[in-house]
């Protein structure tokens, strides 16, 4: 054999090495967040144990964990030395798991040091997406955290506004027992009370009134909470309101 030969030989030997380190590495990192997708406890320690994991690496599986719910598997991975302040596609970890209704792990990334007001672009927070999908255990535990509850989107919605309209009344009740401002309004005027009233929420509009909504705000066009619900025929609403004094 040439020297040439030798020497092309050689490269040839060090190309398929390298190839086959970054397949097995490659292997093990996707094996990594397949079994955190499953929430395989032993699986994941395992893989650690025997393996060495960068940073981006552990990040991806922090978030398949998130997404399975699997506190066991989160706590692994934090430990491991997964950023518990990480994004994708604009959430950190504890607001995807807030929006999820994971309040296991919730919890545990609070105690990892987890931001609750933290912001995406717009705004968004842990407890208005809480709120908006109608998480009651999560709302206490981000509330036992002084997560800003009058905290706005770009747009001006809160988490009581998201609540009341989507008639969580539970939350409702929540986000009013730790004093959320009934009366704050979007750029059209628009408050908590009207989004209540123009859906029908009947226990949305009882926590709002009882806390002292005002039933008489207008929104810039002149729409009250009591002509919202006339216009939407929610006659047990259009009631209480007119009990409650609008007009």
């Amino acid at each position: 054999m040439t020297l040439l030969k030798k020497y092309n030989f050689i490269l040839i030997l060090l190309a398929l090495f390298c190839l086959t380190t970054n397949s097995w590495a490659n292997a093990e990192n996707n094996a990594l967040i397949a079994e955190a997708s499953k929430g395989r406890a032993s699986q994941v320690k395992s893989l650690l144990e025997n393996n060495q994991f960068d940073h981006d690496q552990l990040n991806m599986a922090l978030m398949a964990a998130i997404k399975r719910g699997s506190q066991p598997v989160v706590q692994q991975l934090l430990d491991a030395g997964a950023d518990v302040h990480t994004k994708a596609y604009g959430l950190t970890a504890l607001m995807k798991a807030a929006r999820d209704g994971r309040h296991l792990v919730v919890e545990t990334l609070i105690a990892a040091g987890a931001n609750v007001n933290d912001t995406t672009e717009d705004g968004t927070t842990a407890l208005i997406l809480a709120s908006e999908k109608d998480r009651p255990q999560v709302v206490t535990l981000l509330l036992r955290t002084e997560a800003k509850i009058n905290a706005a989107r770009s747009d001006g919605i809160t988490a009581l506004m998201l609540s009341a309209q989507g008639g969580h009344r539970d939350v409702v009740r929540m986000l009013l027992n730790a004093k959320a401002d009934t009366n704050i309004s979007l750029e059209n005027g628009a408050t908590a009370l009207m989004l209540a009233a123009q859906h029908g929420h009947q226990g949305a509009l009882y926590a709002l009134i009882a806390a002292g909504a005002d039933v008489n705000a207008k929104a810039k066009n002149g729409v009250t909470a009591l002509k919202l619900a006339t216009m939407h025929r929610h006659q047990e609403a259009v009631g209480l309101l007119k009990k409650s004094g609008a007009k």
